[in-house]
């Protein structure tokens, strides 16, 4: 009789560690997923950002030639401002 018990607790142990077991592969499932789509959500930022840096390096390269250009248009309106004062 005690042992037809302890038969009856460890085959409900058996059971409910099988259930955890279960439990405990769904939630790495889940959590596994979830990486997978921030990599691939990260990739995404990446991709965007080596974007981005090649732009701003196309836009800073042509800072000088832009500065030259408006420093040559300031010159020629203070020319044009003094020519018309006079």
């Amino acid at each position: 009789m005690a042992t037809d018990l302890v038969l009856k607790v460890l085959r409900e142990m058996r059971a409910e560690a099988k259930e955890a077991r279960k439990e405990t592969r769904d939630n790495f499932g889940k959590v596994f997923h979830r990486l997978a789509v921030m990599e691939t959500q990260m990739s995404d930022v990446r991709t965007r950002l080596g974007s981005l840096e090649r732009h701003m390096a196309a836009l800073l390269a042509a800072m000088p030639a832009t500065s030259e250009r408006i420093d040559e248009l300031e010159a020629r309106l203070a020319a044009l401002e003094a020519r018309m004062q006079s």
